[in-house]
């Protein structure tokens, strides 16, 4: 083998291993992790909930199986044992807004109590969505916050549920611990009025 061709196939292997490398990187921040499925139906009944992936489903409870046909009373219990529908997915696609709010890590907590309620969760969905992510989000100095927008949770992670909600809430952030505080542009929250059949998903990548 000559020179030449060996430091060719030593550059293609580099190559390689470096292309691998940025690819399990990109597939760690575009884990969108448990996306919760609220079903508030005006009346007891059964309900057929799709999910339009960009990606590939990971997780679900119960078992997805091309589609989740459920049983929902009034009071949102799934099949007489789940307040939610769980799943979470790897998506193909990620893109982020530019605006959102930088809260220190101390302050989190603070802050669901205060902005969650104002984007349309009621007290079990911030219980529960409190319960989950102070529990998952790695200690740092501050966090950028922001949400996705309607337009990309459409192409990328859609619901088709049947029969078609009254309401839907749709929350999916994106969380990305920081070591300083920046400065960003607030969004303009206008809280969602919960009326006939609601429908609220809330969940997160973490950045």
């Amino acid at each position: 083998m000559n020179k030449i061709l060996f430091w060719i196939l030593i550059i293609l292997a580099i190559l390689v291993v470096g292309v691998v490398g940025y690819s399990i990187l990109i597939e760690k921040t575009m884990i969108v992790k448990k996306p919760a499925i609220y079903l508030y139906p005006e009346e007891s009944s059964n309900i057929n909930v799709q999910l339009n992936i960009n990606g590939k489903i990971i997780n679900d409870i119960p078992e997805y199986n091309n589609g989740w046909n459920v049983f929902v009373t009034k009071e949102g219990l799934i099949d007489n044992k789940y307040d939610y529908l769980f799943y979470e997915a790897k998506l193909n696609k990620i893109s982020f807004p530019e605006e959102g709010w930088i809260i220190e890590y101390n302050s989190l907590e603070g802050w669901f109590d205060e902005k969650l309620p104002i984007l349309g969760l009621n007290e079990k969905e911030i219980s529960q969505f409190k319960e989950y992510w102070l529990n998952s989000l790695p200690e740092a100095d501050y966090y950028e916050i922001k949400l996705l927008d309607k337009e990309f949770l459409k192409e990328n992670m859609n619901l088709l549920i049947t029969p078609t909600p009254d309401t839907i809430i749709r929350l999916e952030f994106y969380f990305k611990p920081i070591s300083k505080k920046i400065s960003i542009n607030e969004p303009i929250v206008i809280t969602p009025k919960r009326t006939g059949f609601t429908v609220v998903e809330w969940g997160g990548i973490l950045g």
